[in-house]
């Protein structure tokens, strides 16, 4: 029997049931890292281990302790599980386990899940693609660790349990690249990676997988089968989302690929190591080099606007979002032609998705700009462009660091927390938010001001 579940009855809003979700999420992973069979030869106090728990659960991968030795392989494992869940996004679970139990999910459970992956009609999109994607990305993860366990296998099956050593970290780190997590099992384990690149490669196409959105993989992983079905037909094109998503990141890419080239060349790192933290590092957090010293001030400031923007909606990685810059730039592109209508790719763009995008790059500047604040006061000697390149790298949930992390104070620990909290719950609370019911509003006069 089918059971239905009404958020009038539970008296719950949406929104506040994502939290709820979130919360313990982060409060159960917690406390099992706090067990001792979680903890490894140096363990850290209760603070760290929530730091890390929340950085897993958010999928950011700032780290306050090396992952290899303060946790046990047990321990690595509920990092991993915490990876996983928050990745995909803790309401995309919550509709799978109803689907599980054999329960009609809510429509509101299904509108969140779906505003999410593609906002789109929820009750059909959502019988029909979430299965699919969900599998596309678990056979994603599933190819991506055998090909890093046999790029590994050549320097650790000479030593002793060498052979489940390199198993083990192929699929952590294949989770980690997917999910857009960052975290590592070890400084140590890049720096023998530098020697293995392919291993950088495939952690490379993982992220920028991870990074486009699951209807994205899903649509491109149907386009060989639906080309081969109508070769004697007109081939089916890509989706608006999709292109706007493919061109965007492309773009993105392309233009911190030239700006590397321009002003990364007087840096201590070489081309093939900034040219590769473009790749593993702009969304997920991950670095073949330390990187005080290695980046100029002017590639610090491109990794602070990409970190900022972030990846696509319904990916694994935070940010603001490449289909809300998008949105946005086609909006000023209209205000400055005069445009009433906002275009983008010769469709026109409804104005609540305008103002949603507006929206979403608004309070998260509000948000980036009260964070710098704040970590300015509690540690007034550090440098500006420390700081604001921590604050955004929390908020984008990538997980870069100029070595500041470590540093963070009781405060300052807190506040990164919690705006890793808020980077990664973002873009999901504010699609819940949308699906409010329109108040019809009383007619007021119209007000003028000047502006400009």
């Amino acid at each position: 029997m089918n059971r239905e579940i009404s958020f009038r009855q539970a008296r719950i809003s949406p929104t506040l049931l994502v939290l709820i979700w979130f919360s313990s999420l982060i409060l159960v992973g917690t406390l099992v890292l706090c067990l001792p069979v979680s903890q490894g030869g140096a363990p850290g106090n209760f603070l760290d281990t929530a730091f890390m728990a929340v950085s897993a659960s958010c999928v950011t991968g700032l780290a306050v302790v090396d992952l290899g030795q303060a946790f046990s392989p047990f321990g690595q494992l509920v990092i991993l599980i915490l990876l996983e869940t928050g990745g995909l996004g803790v309401m995309t679970f919550a509709v799978l386990g109803f689907r599980l139990l054999g329960w009609r999910a809510p429509i509101g459970h299904q509108t969140a899940a779906t505003t999410s992956l593609y906002q789109t009609n929820a009750a059909q999109e959502f019988k029909k693609s979430f299965f699919p994607i969900l599998w596309v990305t678990l056979v994603i993860q599933l190819v991506g660790a055998i090909l890093m366990f046999l790029s590994l296998l050549p320097a650790y099956w000479r030593e002793a349990g060498g052979v489940g050593e390199a198993a083990w970290s192929a699929v952590f780190h294949a989770v980690s690249a997917f999910t857009n997590g960052g975290l590592t099992l070890g400084a140590d384990v890049f720096e023998q990676a530098k020697s293995q690149p392919a291993f950088i490669l495939i952690l490379a196409f993982l992220v920028t997988l991870g990074s486009l959105g699951c209807t994205v993989l899903s649509e491109l992983s149907t386009l060989p089968r639906q080309w081969l079905r109508h070769l004697r037909h007109k081939p089916r094109w890509l989706s608006f989302h999709c292109r706007v998503v493919l061109v965007l990141t492309s773009f993105i890419i392309g233009a911190g690929f030239i700006f590397i080239l321009v002003f990364g060349w007087d840096t201590a790192s070489s081309l093939w190591e900034e040219i590769t933290l473009l790749f593993i590092g702009r969304t997920a957090g991950f670095s073949t080099f330390p990187l005080p010293g290695n980046m100029s001030l002017p590639v610090i400031l491109a990794f602070i606007v990409m970190m900022f923007i972030g990846g696509s909606p319904g990916s694994c990685s935070g940010g603001v979002r490449t289909t809300s810059l998008a949105i946005w730039l086609a909006s000023v592109r209209a205000s400055l032609k005069n445009e009433r209508l906002v275009r983008l790719f010769d469709h026109n763009i409804p104005s609540e998705l305008v103002i949603r995008a507006r929206l979403i790059i608004v309070i998260a500047s509000l948000w980036n700009f009260l964070g710098v604040v704040v970590l300015s006061l509690i540690h007034p000697g550090e440098k500006l462009e420390t700081l604001i390149f921590e604050q955004i790298s929390a908020f984008g949930t990538v997980g870069l660091s100029l070595d500041f992390t470590g540093k963070l104070e009781f405060l300052s620990r807190l506040w990164i927390m919690l705006t890793m909290f808020a980077g990664r719950l973002g873009p999901l609370t504010i699609a819940l938010l949308a699906i409010t019911p329109v108040r019809t509003e009383i007619g007021r006069p119209h007000g003028r001001i000047m502006v400009g």
